[in-house]
């Protein structure tokens, strides 16, 4: 009987821990945290499914920049702070969405009729 084997590729960067989040969650359990943050959601109208693996993943640098949803959640849970402040990577690094300059040569050949 064969059996099949799931890889996956390595990501080109390897997690970094994120330190800073890690400080902000302080004595409490992960699972403690979690609990406040899916308070903090509650008060602000959110809606997220915060566990002890999601800030594991996040402290362990798997996440490295929040959706937008967890992102009001955690600016919400510490005013004055940004994403960078709480250890994250700009949203533009972690999901290649920067806008990118067509070079020259990049624009496909025009058609023309003749």
């Amino acid at each position: 009987m064969a059996s099949s084997t799931v890889t996956s590729s390595p990501s080109p960067r390897p997690p970094r821990p994120n330190l800073a989040f890690r400080r902000l969650r302080g004595q409490r359990s992960p699972a403690e945290f979690a609990a406040a943050v899916r308070r903090a959601a509650r008060e602000i109208g959110e809606r997220v499914s915060c566990d002890a693996r999601y800030i594991g993943r996040v402290e362990a640098g798997e996440i490295r920049c929040p959706n937008y949803a967890y992102e009001r959640v955690f600016l919400h849970m510490f005013p004055g702070r940004t994403l960078a402040d709480l250890g994250f990577a700009p949203r533009s690094s972690v999901r290649g969405r920067a806008a990118r300059a067509p070079e020259s040569g990049d624009a496909p050949p025009a058609h023309t009729d003749s």
